[in-house]
């Protein structure tokens, strides 16, 4: 095991400086195992303090920092949030090479890790979107199952699964990752580069991105983040079906949401048929001279259109005049629909015609009911009771039920009950 990263999670020091060298007039100390990680072509570097300061290093030999003369002992603090990203990614980026290796025949060129993401690029013509899928799958696997990683100098051996090439400090267990997303694949040149996100920078990535899904789904009054897709399809549809030459400069970019949402989602008023101004009929005649044919054809056209809008009219005062009729009386309406509520109603004044159609329908009614009442008489079942007396569907499913004497006496008791509180209320009305 390396010594050096055998605690990654320290980020504190005070170490002893072993040797010294002067160059030109600057004196520069050395320590024994320095704690940070200098870097290397494809892993970015730790960002670190000595006393307090930026270091700067021997030219050419990093071993070599800058101190005062006098100095035997310095202070060495670790940025933490940035190895810590580091550690991250790195991570994720070697378990995603490993799966690369150990599941296709793709070749790996070379890869790159820095704080904030990391590549990795292939030697490939293409690369299919379900092969991406599946090797981020199988590295997310790996963090899930929170195996112990064991880190040595050039590379890193996880439980159970395999030793991975690795360079800088390393976390204990996978599942300090959180996640891994390839969140692209990229064609450069005669390669392929695929971007792989990990860890806290893999999380941001997932919030950023359903932000933006739930932003787009309210936009775009979407039911679900899941229908946003489909309601993108459908909007980028209605552009193109609506583009011609004279409507090119309205929706020249695909983007132009506002414009179509607006024209898609406004009310269109009902359309009402158009009518004749009848007052401009003899302005007509005139235009056509004195042809009688064409007059009469206008004549008759008017003719037609006025009857049609008398007969719609009649129609129409016909049925607001049934609705005053039935709008204001509550025996009526609590007869018919047994509803309690419309008892209130009385409280509305109604005409002598009104009253005289209304007792008219209720006779109907009252005639309806009283057949209703002989049927009930001859009935066997009382689901069939409660059903037509209450209006509820739920009361048809109780014939299934076997009920006692006790049971049908009881059923019988409420029946009169009933039927005594109608023929109250039916000599009531009658007052």
């Amino acid at each position: 095991m390396n010594l050096v990263y055998k605690n990654p999670y320290k980020t504190k020091y005070k170490l002893e400086i072993i040797d010294k060298i002067n160059r030109d007039g600057i004196t520069y100390g050395k320590l024994e195992n320095p704690p940070y990680f200098l870097g290397s072509e494809r892993v970015s570097a730790d960002q670190i303090k000595i006393n307090g300061e930026e270091p700067k290093f021997l030219s050419g030999n990093k071993s070599y920092f800058k101190i005062d003369e006098g100095t035997k002992n310095v202070e060495i603090e670790i940025g933490w949030k940035n190895r810590l990203l580091l550690m991250q990614e790195n991570l994720g980026n070697a378990l995603v090479r490993h799966f690369l290796i150990a599941n296709t025949n793709i070749e790996i060129i070379g890869y790159k890790v820095e704080n904030s993401s990391s590549y990795i690029d292939v030697s490939a013509k293409d690369f299919k979107f379900m092969t991406a899928k599946n090797i981020e799958s199988l590295a997310n696997y790996a963090v899930f199952s929170n195996l112990a990683i064991e880190s040595f100098g050039d590379h890193i051996s996880i439980e159970r699964l395999a030793d991975i090439p690795y360079e800088g400090p390393a976390l204990s267990r996978t599942g300090e990752i959180g996640m891994i997303f390839i969140s692209s694949v990229e064609k450069l040149n005669s390669l392929i580069r695929l971007r792989v996100t990990s860890g806290e920078n893999a999380y941001k990535l997932a919030r950023n991105s359903l932000n933006i899904l739930d932003n787009m789904k309210m936009y775009l009054n979407s039911d679900s983040i899941n229908s946003v897709f489909s309601d993108v399809k459908k909007l980028k549809s209605k552009i193109s079906s609506s583009r011609n030459p004279h409507k090119d400069a309205e929706y020249e970019k695909v983007g132009d949401f506002d414009k179509v949402l607006k024209e898609d989602k406004a009310v269109n008023p009902i359309k009402v048929a158009e009518t004749v101004d009848y007052k401009n009929i003899d302005g007509v005649k005139d235009d056509l001279g004195d042809s009688e044919s064409s007059a009469s054809k206008v004549a008759n056209k008017n003719l037609e259109e006025k009857d049609l809008l008398e007969e719609k009219n009649e129609t129409s005062k016909k049925i607001e005049d049934f609705k005053q009729k039935e709008k204001y009386d509550a025996d009526y309406f609590h007869e018919k629909y047994k509803l309690e509520s419309f008892r209130d109603l009385n409280k509305f004044k109604t005409s002598n015609d009104d009253k005289e159609s209304i007792e008219t329908n209720k006779k109907e009614i009252s005639d309806k009911d009283k057949i209703n009442t002989e049927v009930k008489k001859e009935e066997k079942y009382d689901a069939k009771f409660f059903h037509d007396k209450y209006k509820l569907e739920s009361f048809r499913d109780l014939n299934k039920f076997k009920t006692s004497n006790e049971d049908i006496e009881s059923i019988e008791t409420d029946k009169k009950e009933i039927s005594d509180k109608d023929k109250i209320n039916t000599e009531v009305k009658k007052e």
